[in-house]
């Protein structure tokens, strides 16, 4: 029998010692030696052990909440990437089934919102600091559907529909010609050392862009939906294939200072495309700035090919830059 009597203590203390030593699995000890006064009491060993493993699982828990953030930021670079698919994949839906101006319109500037989506999941991942290869690999595939499959279909039910079979080849040429561009685009980006001051052979969100800037501007003079310019439309087709598979050099404009001249010419330009927009409209802009592009790029091949014919070998570091494409550079 338990004896605690000559303690001194009162009943409350008792009941307190009584509660620490059974819950401390200390049932061994004899508690007529238990003669300290209960506040100086030694503290008992698990409550530590308690604290201690407490502290761990919180500790564990705000880490894990911190890893959970970091990986957060992950998805959104690849949301802008897939907003892009999502965009390009309503533009098909659309061009197919339009029956009037305003779907064929939406169709049409939904490839331009796709390009602003793939504009900045490059520099929101540069941004946030979570560039991966998936994300590279995700960016191509969107923009294989993007710019390869959804300018395709507008081209098909735009212009190509009249020729039947053979406008549905020459959608699939133009098709084609981007996704060989994004492979080449990807296999130059592992081989690169460094930015490089030209993009080789057209990107395909341009050519994509000249494929809607078309489709606007014909819609918005017109009032139809389709033309009947089916030669004209699949010669477009073809030529901005084989240009994103070519050998021609288009600026990357990177490494352009708009200081000084620069700047004057850059202004100059600013106010052409307003005044073209403001004159007639947005979209004969578009399709004005995308073709003096493509017309530069080709006038600077020209002159390549004329310096090889030549034997003509140039001095400038930029032409053994060509594998120096960055994955964030615009296919």
């Amino acid at each position: 029998m338990i004896n605690l009597r000559g303690r001194g203590d009162s009943g409350v203390e008792v009941i307190g010692a009584l509660f620490q030593l059974f819950s401390g699995d200390l049932t061994h000890v004899d508690l007529l030696t238990f003669s300290e006064p209960l506040s100086k009491a030694k503290p008992v060993r698990h409550r530590a052990k308690a604290h201690r493993l407490r502290s761990g699982q919180e500790s564990k828990e705000k880490q894990g909440d911190a890893m959970d953030l970091s990986r957060a930021k992950y998805i959104l670079p690849n949301l802008f990437t897939l907003s892009s698919v999502v965009a390009g994949m309503y533009s098909i839906q659309l061009s197919t089934t339009a029956t009037d101006v305003n779907e064929m319109t939406m169709a049409a500037w939904l490839v331009f919102v796709s390009m602003v989506c793939d504009t900045f999941d490059g520099r929101v991942a540069r941004l946030t600091r979570t560039e991966s290869e998936f994300g590279v690999q995700l960016d191509s595939l969107a923009d294989a559907i993007s710019f390869g499959v959804a300018p395709a279909f507008l081209l098909y039910n735009w212009g190509l529909s009249e020729l039947g079979l053979l406008g549905l080849l020459v959608s699939c040429v133009y098709t084609a010609g981007t996704v060989m561009r994004l492979a080449r685009f990807n296999v130059m980006a592992n081989q690169s050392e460094g930015p490089s001051r030209y993009f080789l052979g057209l990107p395909s969100p341009l050519a994509a862009g000249m494929v809607a800037s078309l489709v606007l501007a014909h819609v918005s003079f017109s009032g139809q939906i389709s033309t009947g310019a089916s030669g004209s439309v699949a010669a477009a087709a073809l030529l901005l294939g084989g240009l994103m598979v070519s050998n021609v050099r288009y600026r990357t404009f990177k490494d352009v200072k708009f200081r000084g001249p620069a700047a004057l010419v850059l202004v100059l330009a600013l106010a052409s495309v307003t005044a073209l927009a403001v004159v007639y409209e947005a979209s004969v802009a578009l399709v004005m700035v995308t073709a003096v592009y493509i017309v530069v790029g080709l006038c600077g091949g020209l002159l390549d090919l004329g310096r090889n014919v030549l034997g003509v070998s140039e001095d400038e570091t930029e032409d053994d830059s060509l594998m120096g494409e960055f994955r964030d550079s615009e296919r």
